[in-house]
């Protein structure tokens, strides 16, 4: 996520930099080409890349406003795994009953909240989610957790498992089962968003058409300047196109938001906050510290 700091330029241009260089050198070959065989029939009306221009900003005001919708959702529901997290072990923490084991109990449900919260993250980003599981669980666990397909959805069903054990042994009564079950189905539902945000692709043909407007654009602007004007012309005609380019490009980083970039959500940053919620709910003695941002973006 990028935050309030400065953003090199680097990141902004980085994108667009073949396709700027190719308008530039294009932009060039046009104005040469009217200068050197006096082609001035080549001008093309002003009007025509006007309407197109006018077209591409409709569209790429719909694009930038859809890419920004999945990106916010993915936000919201980060959000409401944060409140449920807290919700959860507080449940917890208030219907388990007085007795020696308490306290290992509470730790062992904020332990395993806390590796799905860092598993969910990591599974959306691609990355390998072994060695974070056994900061928090036990290697046995880990290893029997690596089998399944789904390991943040295996880790929620331990979670069903350890609070139906508990309603077994007349721990907990049926009120308090009821609410712990609606609690990990709300955590259910915010990972099933998560993975539909991410198994599901913007749709690669408006991205295709949208693509072949801003170059159709770019090729036509050349023909409407005045060849004389060969050195405002050629950086008009860059910088405009360039400015296409660029929101085109934010879109697309928007549109994807668990994919290890820094324009991603950043679950890593939020997951770690859940963790340091939940353990210093539980008085665990050893507490992490928030995981630092970077120069201008937070993971």
């Amino acid at each position: 996520m990028l935050l309030y700091k400065r953003i090199p330029l680097t990141f902004l241009l980085r994108n667009i930099r073949r396709e700027a260089l190719l308008v530039f050198l294009f932009a060039n070959l046009v104005v040469f080409a009217k200068m050197l065989f006096h082609l001035r029939y080549l001008t093309i009306p002003i009007a025509i890349p006007t309407l197109l221009g006018t077209c591409i900003s409709l569209l790429l005001a719909f694009r930038t406003n859809q890419a920004y919708e999945r990106w916010w959702e993915a936000r919201i529901v980060w959000g409401a795994i944060v409140n449920d997290s807290r919700s959860f072990i507080r449940q917890v923490q208030m219907f388990l009953p007085d007795g020696p084991n308490r306290q290992l109990m509470l730790q062992a449900f904020v332990q395993r909240q806390c590796a799905w919260c860092f598993a969910l993250g990591d599974t959306l980003r691609g990355h390998q989610v072994a060695e974070r599981l056994r900061q928090f669980l036990p290697p046995a666990t880990v290893d029997e957790l690596l089998t399944n397909d789904n390991i943040p959805n295996a880790l929620l069903a331990d979670h069903g498992i350890a609070i139906s054990q508990l309603y077994k042994n007349g721990q907990i009564s049926d009120f308090q089962m009821t609410h712990l079950s609606a609690t990990l189905n709300n955590l259910t539902d915010s990972m099933g968003r998560c993975e539909r945000i991410k198994n599901t692709p913007f749709p690669p043909t408006y991205t295709f058409n949208m693509q072949v407007f801003i170059y159709l654009f770019s090729a036509i602007l050349p023909f409407c300047f005045e060849s004389d004007l060969y050195y405002l012309d050629v950086p008009l005609v860059t910088l405009i196109s360039c400015g296409f380019m660029l929101i085109e490009k934010s879109a697309i980083q928007l549109q994807d938001p668990f994919e290890n970039k820094p324009t991603d959500t950043p679950v890593t940053t939020i997951a770690r906050t859940i963790e340091i919620n939940l353990k210093t709910m539980a008085d665990f003695k050893a507490v992490p510290e928030k995981v630092p941002a970077y120069d201008y973006y937070a993971m």
